[in-house]
């Protein structure tokens, strides 16, 4: 049995049944046998009119999920509403994009030989997805992975975060009263250790993974050859602000992309690097605005940072400020635990790359402030962490900017916005410790599929 609780108060919001090691090779088995027989066959502006649908029901239920996502995840809810605002979106344009899975023609009289030859692709879809998904965006995330396999012609099989397993439920059955079949889409609320032995199941033709490093890592050692992953980690995102930087904008961006969901994020900004010139006004102004910043219960609209999700991310938080200020580091805010699993915004200064703050993911409400003169040092020691996912320089100086951009290591940088900046349809997803693959929804669709070729030759003589 799955217990389902909320984070803040410990309740337990509901059991939740584990099928059985047969049921489970069970549902494998029915969900290629659906996907050979019936679901390859669907046509495009089928499975778009299913995902339309579900954004329809999807958006008209936004109060309920958001309720559902603060309950059992632990995000505020005033986050929770932009979040599911958000997954309506994901399933909408994944609905488009399933109509524009296009090939290409290839011109084949390059050589001498093959001009009575016509070449074009075709994107056909792969075959079942399992789909592995996390805690922290338990709508969206959901709807990432299965509304872009819907569209690109897959049967899913989806095991939720065992923390929030409900908001994955009800997303599944918005889809089964969209018309998608439930062998199109199974709901498999198991345990880490049962998906560690389902990951060789021969069914399955492609793995969507959201979580740690450890366990994506361990995952594709796990899957069998040929098998295609898709792995979203996380990172130790880092920010720099020049002494150009406009301070107004550019606290409140570093503030959400510190403590939104209590840091809880992939590309949580986790160090800031600010320029000697403008260091002090810097802490200054960030020291205020985290200060007001609101920790409680999620459910409550008012609240900023809601509960970390287990009593275990607590003391892990506890660890790493103890573990930084023992080496030298200062405390400036916070660093202590509150009641009902939450921890104070925490800021820490004179921090160093040796730290276990700076090179581990924190993944909780830690921002580490470095002063720094020289920027090209900035850039080699950022480039040369072990994760590679979403920087940020916030600048007025715009050669500044792209000589950050074209030169730091890491797969994607925002200027003047925070390192968690992400729309849903741009390319996200990182490389080293950061993952593998590129998530995003036109993205995502189109790594479910395969390119097939086909080659005509014509014996007709011009």
């Amino acid at each position: 049995m799955i217990e389902v609780r909320n984070p803040f108060s410990n309740e337990i919001i509901e059991t939740i049944k584990i099928p059985t090691n047969v049921k489970i090779e069970n549902f494998f088995k029915t969900s290629e046998e659906y996907y050979k027989k019936k679901f390859k066959k669907i046509p495009a502006y089928q499975r778009a009119e299913i995902l339309y649908n579900v954004a329809i029901k999807i958006k008209e239920n936004t109060q309920e999920l958001a309720n559902l996502i603060a309950t059992e995840g632990g995000k505020p809810l005033k986050d929770a509403i932009i979040e599911v605002k958000r997954a309506a979106n994901t399933v909408k344009m994944s609905g488009d994009e399933a109509l524009n899975l296009n090939g290409h023609q290839l011109t084949m009289d390059r050589s001498a030989g093959t001009e009575n030859h016509i070449a074009f692709s075709l994107k056909e879809s792969i075959g079942p997805v399992l789909a592995i998904s996390a805690f922290n965006h338990p709508v969206n995330l959901i709807c990432h992975q299965v509304a872009t396999a819907i569209a690109a012609g897959n049967t899913v099989i989806l095991k939720p975060a065992e923390k929030t397993p409900l908001c994955a439920r009800k997303i599944c059955d918005f889809f089964y009263e969209s018309g998608l079949d439930k062998d199109a889409l199974i709901y498999l609320p198991i345990t880490g250790q049962q998906t560690q032995n389902i990951l060789n199941n021969p069914a399955i033709r492609y793995v969507s993974f959201i979580g740690s490093a450890s366990i994506g890592w361990q995952i594709k050692k796990l899957v069998n050859p040929g098998i295609k992953v898709m792995l979203e980690h996380g990172g130790t995102a880092a920010a720099v602000v020049d002494k150009s930087a406009n301070l107004k904008n550019t606290i409140p961006s570093i503030l959400k992309g510190a403590f939104y969901h209590s840091g809880q994020v992939c590309v949580s900004t986790q160090t800031t690097y600010i320029h000697s010139d403008i260091y002090d006004e810097f802490l200054e102004k960030i020291h205020e605005g985290a200060s007001k910043l609101i920790v409680g219960d999620a459910k409550d609209i008012n609240t900023d940072l809601g509960p970390l999700i287990t009593p275990a991310v607590v003391e892990k938080m506890k660890y790493f400020v103890e573990d930084a200020i023992k080496n030298g580091a200062r405390l400036v805010l916070g660093g202590k635990e509150l009641a009902n699993n939450c921890f104070e915004t925490t800021i820490l200064t004179n921090v160093t790359k040796e730290m276990k703050v700076f090179t581990e993911e924190v993944f909780g409400p830690i921002l580490n402030l470095i002063k720094y003169s020289n920027i090209d040092e900035i850039i080699q020691e950022i480039s040369d962490s072990n994760f590679a996912f979403q920087t940020a320089i916030y600048t007025q100086d715009i050669d500044l900017a792209f000589y950050f951009a074209r030169n730091v290591e890491q797969k994607a940088c925002i200027i003047n916005d925070s390192t968690a900046f992400r729309v849903d349809w741009m390319p996200f997803g990182g490389f080293k410790d950061s993952g593998f693959g590129t998530g995003g929804i036109k993205y995502a669709i189109e790594d479910m599929t395969e390119e097939k070729l086909i080659i005509i030759k014509n014996n007709y003589q011009v």
